[in-house]
């Protein structure tokens, strides 16, 4: 059995609502799995779920064959990571501090070191002595992306991390995300631009109501551009 963040049948639930109808999906080491749809699918509540930030959850979550459970920090500790939508920096800490404040050595010597994010993300460098809270949206947005990338994470949970950003700051996620994918780390993508999830994605699945409707082969993608505007068209129209 290979490595994989896996859900089985994953059920979530905010009170008496359910949100999540028996999800199943997988992310293998070194994969990028994006997750796809409209607002209020469910796609946010996946993530959340995956790290313990539900009410209650039904169905198996598993970690390289182990049990995912516990407190949100448990299971970051045990190498899964969050990049919420909503940019969480360290307002009154540098970013050379926000940066280092959870860097941790990976479990190879292809670890994303300092060195290697502040090339990734030239514009951190420039930065290193200025506050996190005076950055602009971007620039906070690549930090977030790099404190979690220097975590060195076995899996890596990325919410809209392109929502509201230039080109240059869409292309510098982007190669954040290959460059966590060339170090072996599972990323599972949340993101509307379907440019960038064409561009970075080895499969894809769209989730409607709260169940995976549709799981899709980057290949499939490669020989057909359309397929995934298509999918959600008719998600749209159900």
């Amino acid at each position: 059995m290979r490595d994989a963040l896996r859900l089985k049948d994953v059920s979530a639930y905010y009170g008496r609502a359910q949100i999540l109808h028996g999800v199943s999906l997988e992310v293998g080491a070194g994969e990028v799995v994006c997750l796809l749809g409209l607002n209020g699918m469910g796609k946010t509540t996946t993530l959340r779920t995956i790290m313990g930030l539900v009410e209650r959850i039904e169905g198996q979550i598993s970690l390289n064959g182990t049990p995912l459970a516990g407190p949100t920090h448990r299971r970051s500790r045990l190498g899964v990571t969050l990049v919420p939508e909503d940019r969480k920096v360290f307002p009154t800490l540098t970013v050379e501090e926000n940066m280092m404040v959870a860097a941790k050595p990976g479990a190879s010597g292809s670890d994303l070191t300092r060195e290697r994010i502040l090339a990734l993300f030239p514009r951190l460098e420039e930065r290193l002595g200025q506050k996190g809270g005076t950055l602009s949206g971007g620039e906070q947005q690549m930090l977030v992306m790099a404190r979690a990338m220097l975590s060195n994470p076995k899996y890596l949970l990325l919410d809209e991390p392109t929502e509201g950003l230039s080109p240059t700051y869409v292309e510098a996620i982007r190669d954040g995300i290959l460059a966590a994918r060339a170090c072996g780390i599972g990323v599972l993508l949340v993101e509307q631009s379907l440019p960038l999830a064409r561009s970075v994605g080895d499969s894809f699945l769209v989730i409607e109501n709260g169940e995976i409707r549709f799981h899709v082969a980057q290949s499939t993608v490669e020989g057909d551009p359309g397929t995934l505007e298509r999918m959600l068209t008719i998600e749209e129209g159900v």
